[in-house]
């Protein structure tokens, strides 16, 4: 195992420290050039969907680019550069892991992984599984599917990869931002300039285009989910559901739903895709979202207003909000034109699912 492929360890943090290299020596020294220049590939990386690209095979430059990253990440400031950043570096450690010839059980025990490789068998201690799987959406990493005896979780060797990945992202996002100096920053002026441009574009094309809905007539639940999948967070499975559902029946398209979920840091387009077009009625059936009481049994509701209270539906709060809202002058012009393809069957969907328990 390279100490510098995992920069993030303690033993790599110790060899840095080692190294006697002071910050003012890497921040100025024309010989650290290419350590600034990695530590900005590292950042940029955590931007691009491609990730932080390989290619260097000096363990110098590895080693002392991962502390000049951290710093560079934190002047930016960014709550998603942050998040974006950990995977980053999560996703390059594990590919480096998959590549690697030699015992991953060292680097597994630095992560807070204390894997039992006896009698041929990885076996985790159920606690230290659950740490490192807490974000596991998939069905496969819930506990009660797992192979558990005497507190411990067997695992595959691929999957106990998947587990320090997601453990490395941990390490690299605990204590991020980290607090620099204005001076410090204004010499990595033109790195950070850089990931500021960038992160700005990527945020531009993000952006929500909910199209004709009307945002400020959605529930406090889908305002909330709304807001925490703009802001990059994960939304848990129910939340997702109610959410793409709520949206296309209130005929956003299925593109500017996938588009919504693109702040994600491990946004999958094609998975994605595939979910939105499968609730859409692609296989046949056209999801409804849940009622306010299924949203309440999930952990949905973010707490009732007073609308809520009266009534038993998502979409039947938003029908009675959209009355109450003043007219856009664009929709005062278009009054009298012919209502558009599906606005009837909008009407008797919502008067639909008024019905449902």
């Amino acid at each position: 195992m390279k100490t510098s492929d995992y920069p993030f360890t303690r033993e790599a943090a110790d060899l840095v420290r080692a190294s006697g290299y002071s910050l003012e020596a890497l921040l100025e020294k024309p010989a650290f050039q290419p350590v600034r220049r990695r530590a900005s590939e590292r950042a940029l990386g955590a931007i691009d969907s491609k990730g932080i690209p390989e290619g260097y095979t000096n363990s110098d430059i590895e080693l002392l680019s991962y502390p000049l990253a951290r710093i560079i990440v934190s002047c930016v400031g960014d709550e998603l550069l942050i998040r974006r950043y950990a995977l980053a570096e999560a996703k390059l450690a594990r590919s480096r892991m998959q590549k690697d010839k030699g015992d991953l059980l060292p680097l597994a025990e630095d992560l807070g992984l204390n894997p039992d490789s006896s009698g041929g068998v990885l076996r985790l201690h159920f606690a230290e599984y659950l740490r490192a799987a807490h974000r596991m959406k998939s069905t496969r990493w819930k506990l009660v599917n797992r192979d558990l005896c005497g507190g411990q979780v067997t695992v595959t060797k691929e999957e106990l990869t998947r587990l320090m990945e997601e453990a490395a992202r941990d390490r690299v996002q605990k204590g991020l931002p980290v607090e620099v100096a204005e001076e410090i920053c204004s010499k990595l002026s033109d790195y950070i300039a850089e990931v500021k441009a960038e992160l700005g574009k990527v945020k531009a094309s993000q952006k929500s285009d909910l199209g004709k809905a009307t945002e400020e007539a959605f529930p406090p639940c889908i305002r909330t989910m709304l807001s925490q999948v703009t802001a990059g967070g994960n939304l848990a499975h129910s939340a997702r559901f109610a959410l793409t559902s709520f949206l296309l029946r209130i005929n956003m398209s299925v593109d500017d739903v996938v588009g919504l979920f693109n702040t994600s840091p491990d946004f999958d387009e094609e998975r994605t895709r595939y979910q939105v077009e499968h609730i859409a009625g692609s296989s046949g059936t056209r999801y409804k979202p849940p009622s306010c009481a299924t949203m309440a049994t999930y952990g949905n509701c973010p707490g009732e207003d007073d609308l809520c209270r009266r009534i038993s539906h998502p979409l039947g709060y938003y029908e009675i909000r959209l009355k109450s809202l003043p007219k856009k002058s664009d929709d005062r012009a278009t009054e009298d034109k012919v209502p558009e393809k599906g606005a009837h069957r909008t009407r008797k969907n919502l008067n639909e699912i008024r019905e449902m328990p």
